[in-house]
């Protein structure tokens, strides 16, 4: 079974109209165009994708085109369609705009905002509920509106985990605010997933020296990263909640070896100024709670694989937006030389289906 561990819908904002709640559809997203001609989405006075990162023109990346222009992206009858051309069995969906959703100030509005989101996500997955599983967006805004709204997604909508960014308004995922939604996660046995999103007004690491979707989508997704392993390991959440599962989407994995090797040299050196840091940060990774996506024809993937072991990395298309492999994703990770069978099939599928527990059971 070939299963996508990251994928997204670019949300159609009148099928996502009925799902918000009264009084605040009358402060719903719209679709407008700006006064460059380019295709936007207006919420809360501020248009996404941000304006102030320019775009090129050519190679159709440009307005709403960066979330992809097939019509699987927003219609899940052609998505089923690309997948049975690209051999995917099981696809885990993830938002766009949802991905913005800690961007939004007024935090009543977010709470709203999340559960027309998560209604809208079901909605879109239960077109064919076998083949295609979502997660669930969090107003962390308001940390226990977050834990009423996942025990909502995931115990009457299906949602098969949650997504978090990996710092909310600068904030970092080990700030004690944000344990209810860890303790949560852990005993509905659900996965959080950290996933950054380009355009989206979220802070992310050297990103304010930029002004081009390039460059800014270049360095925020794999520092930010970075800084959510380090916060995860050691701020000491998964000493905390040890049966949590923590996955850490769209930035490759090529950076991991780097990263955990510098981890494990600074707990060496000056592990004493982390107190909630119990244990070398390697024997975290050993244990296996941490989940990396990796792209097919990543070079860094063999070397990635000696540090968090085979069966915590998991292939991911990011279909439908710009830098997808659509429609050669799983046959370039496939033919490739480097890998062996055994571990091809664990990334293909296996480690996904159980990240998500996609099997309906539980670990151990």
């Amino acid at each position: 079974m070939i299963v996508d561990a990251d994928a997204h819908v670019n949300e159609s904002l009148d099928a996502l109209e009925p799902f918000i709640e009264e009084p605040y559809r009358s402060r719903r997203p719209r679709a407008i165009t700006d006064t460059t001609g380019r295709s936007r989405i207006l919420l809360e006075g501020r248009l996404y994708p941000e304006p102030r990162l320019r775009q090129a023109h050519s190679r159709g990346v440009e307005g709403v085109h960066l979330g992809g222009s097939r019509a699987g992206a927003f219609d899940p009858t052609s998505r089923l369609a690309d997948l049975d051309v690209e051999g995917i069995d099981v696809q885990v969906v993830y938002g766009s705009l949802g991905l913005a959703l800690t961007s939004i100030a007024d935090a009543d509005f977010a709470v709203a905002m999340s559960r027309a989101l998560n209604d809208y996500y079901a909605d879109f997955c239960g077109a064919a509920p076998t083949r295609l599983r979502c997660v669930a967006t969090l107003p962390l805004q308001d940390v226990a509106a977050s834990v009423d709204e996942m025990r909502r997604a995931v115990g009457e909508l299906g949602h098969v985990g949650v997504v978090v960014p990996p710092n909310v308004d600068g904030r970092n995922l080990d700030d004690p605010a944000f344990a209810p939604v860890f303790a949560e996660a852990e005993r509905l046995d659900v996965p959080v997933s950290v996933h950054w999103g380009n355009g989206a007004y979220l802070r992310a690491a050297g990103t304010e020296r930029f002004d081009t979707h390039f460059m800014v989508h270049a360095v925020g997704h794999p520092f930010e990263q970075m800084i959510a392993l380090a916060s995860i390991i050691c701020g000491g959440v998964l000493e905390t909640f040890p049966r949590l599962r923590v996955g850490f989407l769209e930035a490759g994995c090529g950076w991991l070896p780097f990263w955990a090797e510098r981890l494990h040299e600074h707990w060496e050196r000056r592990g004493a100024e982390m107190p909630r840091l119990r244990a070398d940060p390697l024997e975290y990774l050993a244990r296996g709670s941490c989940y990396f996506t990796t792209e097919p024809d990543e070079q860094g993937l063999p070397a990635a694989l000696g540090t968090a072991g085979a069966g915590n990395l998991m292939y991911a298309s990011d279909y439908p937006h710009s830098d997808s492999k659509f429609p050669e994703s799983v046959r370039c990770l496939r033919e490739r030389s480097d890998l062996s069978e055994d571990v091809k099939s664990k990334l293909l599928g296996e480690n996904a289906a159980r990240y998500y527990r996609l099997d309906g059971g539980s670990e151990g």
